[in-house]
């Protein structure tokens, strides 16, 4: 999920769910809505760095790729796209507004010269395709395909995971080569990549455990499991999100059926919004709310965090 920065208008795509459409939540209204960006993608991701635009991902299974700029304020309409495809890279549009949004992004290219996963630099113009010289045969491409990328403040410097591992590569966005790497602990689960807005912290999921990540030193400065389950077994934690003041951040936890408050200091568990059904995505609003869709359904979640004890 991603949001403007007044957290008035939250957005939200389940690929399995929503295919090539949006799913919006008005909170001034206290209204959702969904709308067919029509594109055919197989479906489709969001990205926002805390502007009033957002870019989206049209993901169409390696024939192309396809992003395209748009505003909160009206989620419908392109102001600027980028497509690369087999003849090449081409944009249109406003290309200024590229700076508003994320200029790194990971897709899977099904064609020549290509045939792997790449990363797509917007730089904001023109289009630049770098392979991943690190991902290479020591991964089963089978089944760990590259899955998120997050730029280094001030840095010719991104981090980069890949599905089914803890490794996070550190990657030369200049070079496409490997500059080193920081296991999260093992946890083997797809990591998602966050920097937190008011400091150098990177955070990243690890199947069932929140990692930060010191920006500048590179090293594991605090990690927390998130998400107990029987001996022998693990469940996962959904998205997560950052409150408007900073100072907590939301998990979803499906298998819990909540969302909870996470100190960001101390990792400590704080608060919950018992949501029921299996919240995945969501969204921390003013107040405690949080907003959230369920994993399988999409359905729309409401809450409030309250205060909580747990026995972990």
């Amino acid at each position: 999920m991603i949001s403007n920065p007044e957290r008035t208008v939250i957005l939200s795509s389940i690929g399995w769910i929503d295919r090539d459409a949006l799913w919006r939540f008005d909170g001034s209204a206290g209204s959702e809505e969904r709308l067919l960006l029509g594109s055919g993608a197989r479906y489709l991701s969001l990205h926002s760095s805390g502007s009033s635009y957002f870019s989206v991902g049209h993901h169409f299974d390696g024939a192309r790729f396809d992003l395209t700029l748009h505003r909160f304020s009206d989620p419908v309409n392109v102001v600027a796209r980028a497509t690369v495809d087999g003849e090449g890279t081409q944009m249109v549009g406003d290309s200024s507004a590229w700076k508003e949004v994320p200029l790194l992004y990971v897709e899977y290219l099904g064609f020549e010269p290509w045939k792997d996963f790449v990363l797509v630099k917007i730089s904001p113009a023109p289009i630049e395709v770098q392979r991943l010289e690190w991902y290479d045969g020591t991964y089963d491409k089978g089944y760990q395909g590259v899955i998120d990328v997050l730029a280094v403040p001030g840095e010719d410097l991104a981090f980069v995971s890949v599905q089914r591992s803890s490794e996070v590569i550190l990657h030369d966005v200049q070079t496409g080569r490997k500059l080193g790497s920081i296991d999260l602990g093992g946890g083997a689960g797809n990591p998602r990549l966050r920097l937190r807005n008011r400091s150098d912290e990177i955070w990243a999921s690890d199947y069932d455990t929140l990692v930060v990540i010191d920006g500048k030193a590179r090293r594991i400065v605090r990690r927390a499991r998130l998400q107990s389950a029987a001996a022998g077994t693990q469940r996962f934690i959904g998205d997560y999100s950052f409150a408007p003041d900073d100072q907590v951040c939301v998990v979803a936890r499906p298998f819990s059926g909540d969302v909870v408050g996470v100190d960001v200091a101390t990792l400590k568990v704080k608060s919950s919004a018992r949501l029921g059904r299996q919240p995945l995505d969501v969204v921390a609003l003013p107040r405690g709310e949080v907003v959230a869709r369920d994993w399988k359904t999409g359905d729309f979640l409401r809450g409030r965090l309250e205060r909580r004890w747990f026995a972990w």
